[in-house]
């Protein structure tokens, strides 16, 4: 089964910080590291490091930071689908403490404009899956990728991913949104701020009731819960190194759909992915090389 990816693939910044500084307040930065991510850069990583079969459809604009993203596609594998001269692509700055908690302030570009006729173009008959990340609906495109998915009447399984800007997407998206019954893939805290209720079986549930669809909710270092109609469930998690957790929610969903794509259940997705996300969060960076992933020898899918 092919899965469709479609959101940003931006410039991360990272900076290496002790904290956070106070308003007015400097303080020195550790280490610098400049490299490729977004979220559908990153869940495209994983989904290639496991090997199962997908498409990475993100704008990649014209300018210094579009000639980075170009190179880094070129060099993954990926061609460029969707390209304007308009303008070029965003960037994110990433404070990383080192407690591994990071903080993005995001410069919005290219992958933040998806055009209607680009949509159009596609052909989402060859796709089983579909991912879409929250940052393209919570700006600009919102509007037209939730027309696009309802309009296109689509068969295909849609993952959806809102991360930290659950609650800025405006409540018409959201709720077109969720109408097509997408698998939704949050955190701890994106439940708990969306649903304002504090215990996660009880967010579960009233995410379900939107969605009629499995809900995953990640836990950091206590595994990941999940509600799929028929009872909660927690998957727990190996201990892990942290070194950052950029990344960490974008290789969690990234392996859960790799898993379903390959036939397996969704439980053993869930335990795959989060022995991805442990490795990943002992990683610096939001992705790893194949490399990497084939060296760190975790235990994928067996046929």
């Amino acid at each position: 089964m092919k899965t469709l990816v479609v959101g940003a693939a931006i410039v991360d910044q990272m900076m290496m910080i002790d904290r956070l500084p106070l308003s007015g307040e400097d303080i020195p930065c550790r280490e610098t590291k400049t490299v490729i991510g977004g979220c559908a850069f990153n869940v495209a990583s994983t989904m290639r490091n496991i090997g199962a079969s997908h498409d990475l459809c993100v704008p990649v604009g014209t300018g210094m930071y579009a000639e980075l993203i170009q190179k880094g596609l070129k060099e993954n594998g990926y061609p460029v689908l969707l390209h304007t001269d308009t303008m070029d692509n965003g960037y994110c700055l990433s404070l990383v403490e080192n407690t591994g908690e990071r903080t993005f302030i995001t410069v919005v570009g290219a992958e933040g404009h998806f055009e209607k006729e680009w949509l159009d173009r596609i052909d989402l008959s060859e796709y089983g899956q579909i991912y879409l990340a929250g940052y393209q609906v919570a700006g600009a495109s919102g509007q037209i990728l939730a027309d696009w998915l309802r309009d296109s009447k689509t068969s295909a399984r849609v993952f959806f991913a809102p991360g930290p800007v659950i609650t800025t997407i405006s409540s018409k998206i959201m709720n077109e949104l969720l109408s097509l019954h997408p698998i939704l893939h949050i955190n701890e805290k994106e439940a708990k701020d969306f649903t304002q209720n504090e215990h996660i079986e009880t967010a579960l549930h009233i995410l379900y009731e939107r969605t009629g669809a499995p809900v995953i909710v990640t836990l950091g270092s206590k595994g990941t819960s999940y509600f799929d109609g028929s009872g909660t469930k927690i998957i727990p998690s190996e201990p892990a190194r942290v070194v950052d957790t950029v990344g960490a929610g974008d290789s969690h969903i990234g392996a859960v759909m790799s898993g379903l794509a390959l036939g397996k259940s969704l439980e053993e997705s869930i335990a795959v992915a989060n022995r991805v996300a442990g490795a990943i969060v002992a990683t610096q960076g939001p992705t790893m090389t194949k490399e990497d992933f084939d060296r760190k020898q975790i235990i994928c899918f067996t046929a």
